[in-house]
């Protein structure tokens, strides 16, 4: 695993690219989101990847933890469905949004870890911080972001995943 981490780690942004698809498909097998994360950070911890291979993973988890609400909603009624595609919808356009931000994004977190929280660099543990950090400051901003476009992922979604008439008929009763 680590010779394949080393051999994709040196192309650009196409590694943080492949490190996200890969974060993502982890986490779709594990199914634990918090169990990938944690191996991310000892990757980085130990310096097997860079904090930006960090980062890409953590992007991909993102992706990756909504697998297990959707295939809970396979079998699930359409509000469900509709509930978890909200979820992978949200998730997905977050990640788009960084990836088109991801160096002033970075620069923000670096920011806020050592500048605002005084954690050096020289510290064992401030890439392990950096990283918790991002996770947090990505979901926070996502929800700042499209907490304006609820109505519209709604409707997306309803458009994506519609009413069937069975269950209307039993909405109605």
């Amino acid at each position: 695993m680590l010779a394949f981490v080393q051999n994709y780690a040196d192309m650009g942004f196409f590694s943080i690219i492949l490190f996200l698809f890969i974060g993502a498909i982890l986490t779709m097998i594990v199914q634990a989101s918090a169990a990938t994360m944690a191996i991310t950070l000892i990757m980085c911890a130990n310096g097997w990847i860079d904090y930006q291979l960090g980062v890409a993973l953590v992007l991909g988890e993102n992706i990756g933890t909504t697998i297990t609400a959707n295939l809970a909603a396979l079998t699930a009624n359409t509000q469900a469905r509709r509930a978890a595609m909200a979820h992978l919808m949200f998730n997905v356009f977050g990640v788009i949004w960084v990836l088109m931000l991801f160096e002033p994004f970075l620069s923000m977190v670096d920011w806020i870890i050592s500048d605002f929280m005084k954690v050096s660099e020289a510290d064992g543990v401030a890439v392990s911080f950096k990283l918790s950090a991002f996770h947090t400051c990505f979901n926070v901003c996502n929800v700042l972001i499209l907490i304006w476009f609820v109505k519209l992922i709604e409707k997306t979604v309803c458009k994506l995943i519609p009413q069937k008439e069975q269950e209307e008929e039993q909405q109605l009763m």
